[in-house]
């Protein structure tokens, strides 16, 4: 498992994922990151971290500019590119597949998704998943079970993962703050899965995840 951190674009949260023990990072994106797309990797470039990938803005499936733009980021970082969006289903993706993307890419679960949604509207349409554990949680009554057949029956469908803790209706959290069972989470992917882990928390509990992931998987 490559394991990244998390964090925006600017120079400053750059250095700190940095100072956190993080050779990579999602790039986690504003509305003014992508003003200017040139500027922002140039920023990225600049900095002592990488981007692997790069998640795209927020944004309505119907407003283009945002994803484009995304894209174009992750283009220009040769970076994977997260196609995530609260106001976007599963049931979007075809309206999504419009936009041509240039950079590899694949789209993120909602909470809500169970494996049986996600087969039918993402993977059985030949689509990568990025498989965000603490949203299958709150999705799937069986979440090891389920998570487990994901990557033993669709790994090759899934380049990216992100990990954090979650309860039934809150995702999100530290380490250790919500329901999940993630050391043994961890001890799955570490087993199932060879690609990025995002440790996906806040900036303050990066540091905490790295090194209660790597102490699990010694």
């Amino acid at each position: 498992m490559d394991l990244v951190g998390k964090c925006p674009p600017d120079p400053d949260s750059l250095a700190a994922a940095a100072d956190r023990g993080f050779e990579n990072v999602e790039l986690y994106l504003r509305p003014e990151d992508l003003n200017d797309v040139a500027s922002t990797a140039r920023a990225v470039e600049d900095s002592p971290v990488d981007a692997a990938t790069v998640h795209t803005l927020h944004a309505h499936p119907d407003d283009e500019r945002p994803f484009r733009r995304s894209d174009d980021l992750a283009v220009r970082l040769d970076a994977y590119l997260v196609v995530h969006s609260q106001y976007a289903q599963h049931t979007h993706v075809e309206r999504l597949e419009a936009y041509d993307f240039s950079a590899p890419y694949g789209y993120e679960n909602n909470p809500g998704a169970s494996v049986f949604h996600l087969q039918n509207l993402v993977l059985d349409r030949g689509h990568d998943l990025v498989l965000d554990t603490a949203h299958l949680f709150m999705s799937q009554p069986d979440y090891e079970a389920g998570l487990t057949d994901l990557l033993r029956e669709n790994g090759d469908q899934i380049r990216v993962v992100h990990c954090n803790d979650a309860t039934p209706t809150v995702d999100g959290l530290a380490f250790g703050a919500g329901d999940v069972a993630l050391e043994r989470t961890v001890r799955a992917l570490d087993d199932h899965f060879d690609g990025r882990v995002v440790l996906e928390v806040m900036p303050d509990a990066q540091a905490d995840a790295l090194s209660r992931v790597r102490e699990w998987v010694a």
